[in-house]
């Protein structure tokens, strides 16, 4: 393995380690509101949002590694939160939860397996700045980090 791969899989563990702290400590608050402008996310949307954006930034890496954008210029990360909301307001945040441990562990098998020379490779990210595939896995620590923090506040935790 390389010190390279070996950092983002560290920042991704830290990310993670902290993400589930918070999470533990929720107990039946899963409705308490975490957000007050935009989406007004509750705790339990928050969960949701965390898997999806764990599925959809990992294939974006994983396809900016392969020379493939898959986000077009047009996107509109607002509405696709919105719409993503709405079509998950039934599902629950142990059901997140699951999906976010084996999404991780595919990731992380896909990392440990990747060229190195392929986290230079750049295309569009969800945010639509043109980042390397090593900025995107960055930015997915770095995106449940700050989730986390906003939600420990919510929580006291």
């Amino acid at each position: 393995m390389s010190e390279r791969k070996d950092a983002l899989k560290a920042r991704l563990q830290a990310a993670r380690d902290r993400w589930d702290a918070v999470l533990d400590a929720v107990g039946d608050r899963w409705e308490v509101p975490v957000y007050s402008d935009g989406l007004q996310w509750t705790v339990r949307q928050l969960v949701n949002h965390m898997a999806d954006a764990e599925r959809g930034q990992g294939n974006q890496a994983m396809n900016i590694a392969e020379g493939k954008d898959i986000i077009p210029e047009d996107f509109d990360i607002e509405r696709y939160n919105k719409r993503f909301t709405e079509k998950t307001t039934e599902k629950s945040a142990a059901q997140s939860r699951t999906e976010l441990v084996a999404q991780r562990q595919q990731f992380l098998q896909w990392l440990d397996a990747l060229d190195e020379a392929k986290l230079d490779n750049r295309g569009r990210h969800s945010s639509l700045q043109m980042l390397t595939v090593e900025e995107i896995i960055d930015w997915m620590a770095e995106h449940e980090r700050l989730h986390a923090e906003d939600l420990g506040k919510v929580l006291d935790a």
